[in-house]
């Protein structure tokens, strides 16, 4: 009979590699609020005169009734009008974006940021 040697090692590793959450996918922690947390993935950044355009992650500590958990955005800040607006949002039953596909959003109106905000704390990173 054949015998496998254990993965444990491997067991352990994924399982560190687990708890590590979005800042393991490329997602940097920006804020925490008493709903959830947010993040945001540096390597989508994108440019265009005082405009910017990055992805956003929020993950909430309970689920919504909707069952939403977690969700993704793209965010396009107009850093010389001191607005954003979704471009795109998309909702997960499952933390870190993932799990169940529940819908989404599609682009929305300017709106000002609000000093202190999460959206905020976002907008002084990118611009």
């Amino acid at each position: 009979m054949l015998r496998l040697p254990p993965l444990r090692p491997f067991a352990l590793l994924l399982a560190c590699a687990c708890q590590l959450g979005p800042a393991l996918a490329g997602w940097d922690s920006y804020g925490e609020s008493e709903t959830g947390s947010y993040y945001w993935d540096r390597s989508t950044l994108q440019t265009d005169g005082d405009r910017r355009r990055v992805w956003r992650l929020f993950e909430l500590k309970q689920a919504g009734a909707d069952g939403v958990q977690s969700g993704k955005a793209l965010i396009e800040f107009s850093c010389k009008d001191g607005t954003y607006r979704y471009l795109r949002t998309l909702y997960y039953a499952d933390r870190q974006g993932r799990g169940r596909y529940l819908g989404g959003a599609k682009e929305q109106p300017a709106e000002p940021i609000a000093p202190g905000s999460t959206i905020g704390v976002l907008a002084r990173s990118v611009c």
